[in-house]
């Protein structure tokens, strides 16, 4: 079994915010609506969809599993490009975007990039 270290496990929950988010925008689904039918409230899809606090493995089960994503893959590291992709396509499908999410955007792409350089450097 493969050891992460501190930078790829902190990759790895921004990572599964974003793989989350993205399934959540293809579905067309608000973070409201999606909470609604968790039995959950927005603040809790948002915590996991922005990597603020490492959540509990259930909460991210079930969000998986209302939107069809493999809750194992959300942990196995994908590339700096696959995870730019991501955030990419994510930011295509946002319906409302205020300037504080072009943003948060713009600061996930440089912490994604700053992290995977700081592990080129590692390695």
């Amino acid at each position: 079994m493969r050891k992460y270290g501190k930078i790829e496990l902190h990759l790895l929950n921004i990572q599964i915010g974003c793989v989350l988010r993205l399934a959540r925008l293809k579905k067309g689904l608000s973070q409201h609506s999606l909470s609604l039918m968790l039995g959950s409230n927005p603040t809790m899809v948002g915590r996991v969809e922005r990597f603020e606090n490492v959540s509990g493995w259930d909460k991210i089960y079930f969000i998986s599993q209302q939107l069809d994503v493999d809750f194992s893959n959300l942990f196995i590291l994908k590339s700096k490009d696959d995870l730019l992709s991501i955030v990419e396509e994510s930011l295509k499908l946002e319906s409302k975007l205020t300037q504080d999410k072009r943003d948060y955007y713009i600061f996930l792409k440089m912490t994604i990039t700053n992290k995977y350089d700081l592990l080129k450097k590692k390695g």
